[in-house]
């Protein structure tokens, strides 16, 4: 039977590693990501609403919240750095969106339609303009390139280096975008009509539009196995439906209503399978290699938010402020962990060397869980 431990009930193992300098013992790690955390620990101070989004670049983390402010702490010491916010700098919104460019510095979006590309040791930022309507959400690269997806229809390419808008794409959606992926000059966005858009972001024009879902668009993915598969994934609202496109054909390959509430939340895993989380409180695991089949369905305790693959387990975030941890070839619940005090848990990241998970959500403070 799943058990399910308050965050104030820790389980603190004997044996820690210690990480600077020394190599991590991953199968160590590896058993703990299957028992539970050794140890959680508030982020403090904690913003003065819920959080919205979360930026990971290595130790440093970076929440949004609709206080209207980001927040900087390191993850390793579990200590609170800056706050980027002031009177002279910042959103005067909230907060929905927010990525680290390689160098440090972070691009941040809100619902007060501007985009602030911050500093990477000060609290200082320029603003950039150009949209209408509030932010969805944001993407950098390894070249300092950021896009941005908007309400108001659009979706722009900023150059990062000269703080410029570089590209405005527009044209096929006639409602708010909810979301979009990129890789590389492929560009898929998907709006609050069901319409999903193919961008060619090198000659800056959609080259093909579909509308394969009854109502809202909620999650672009594009998906890569680097062998076979190459997938566009787009998840509903309204028909909890998954379709998939193939990238090299363009053509729909997958179209089945897998769930009877939205479709909140896609990720993959190593092993060529696509996992769905929705707010009917369920997982499907659908397995590539078998003709997308569903191979699995995972119970869980409230609606799905946000989910990540870490050793060969999905780790979901939901609505009741717990993270259920299951087995990918059992579908088995090997625990469930208390991380919010109320509401839904929203944002989840692992860092790099997978000994830690920080969540956070409707409650105003983030909390980092660790495992080695």
């Amino acid at each position: 039977q799943m058990c399910i431990r308050d965050r104030y009930q820790r389980r603190v193992h004997g044996d820690t590693l210690m990480r600077q300098g020394k190599r991590v013992n991953l199968q160590f790690v590896q058993d703990q990501w299957r028992k539970g955390p050794l140890e959680d620990v508030p982020l403090v101070p904690e913003h003065g609403r819920g959080i919205f989004c979360m930026s990971l670049h290595g130790n440093t983390l970076v929440t949004g919240s609709a206080d209207h402010g980001l927040r900087v702490y390191d993850v390793e010491t579990a200590s609170f750095k800056r706050e980027l916010f002031n009177k002279k700098y910042g959103h005067h919104e909230w907060v929905t969106s927010c990525a680290h460019l390689k160098d440090g510095r972070l691009l941040s979006a809100g619902m007060d339609s501007m985009l602030c590309l911050w500093d990477a040791h000060i609290v200082k930022c320029d603003t950039l303009l150009g949209h209408q309507g509030s932010i969805s959400k944001v993407m950098t690269d390894e070249y300092n390139v950021g896009i941005s997806a908007s309400y108001d229809c659009r979706l722009i390419a900023w150059d990062l280096d000269s703080k410029s808008d570089a590209q405005t794409l527009i044209g096929p959606h006639k409602d708010a975008i909810l979301d979009f992926d990129w890789r590389n000059s492929l560009v898929v966005s998907g709006d609050k009509n069901g319409v999903v858009a193919f961008w060619d972001l090198n000659r800056g024009r959609d080259f093909k539009t579909v509308r394969c879902h009854k109502g809202a668009v909620s999650k672009v993915v594009l998906y890569s196995d680097a062998v076979n598969s190459n997938l566009i994934l787009t998840g509903g609202v309204q028909d909890g439906t998954l379709c998939m496109h193939d990238m090299r054909t363009n053509k729909l390959v997958f179209c089945e209503q897998l769930h009877r509430g939205a479709v909140n939340t896609i990720v993959s895993s190593l092993s060529n399978n696509i996992f769905t989380g929705s707010a009917d409180r369920s997982i499907k695991k659908i397995d590539l290699v078998r003709g997308y089949k569903i191979s699995s369905q995972m119970k869980a305790t409230e609606a799905v938010y946000e989910m990540v693959q870490v050793f060969n387990l999905t780790v979901a975030g939901c609505g009741d402020g717990t993270i259920l941890t299951f087995d990918n070839d059992t579908g088995e619940c090997l625990y469930g962990f208390g991380v919010m005090s109320k509401g839904a848990v929203r944002c989840m990241k692992v860092t790099d060397d997978c000994s830690k998970l920080i969540c956070a959500g409707d409650d105003n403070n983030a909390m980092v869980l660790k495992f080695a």
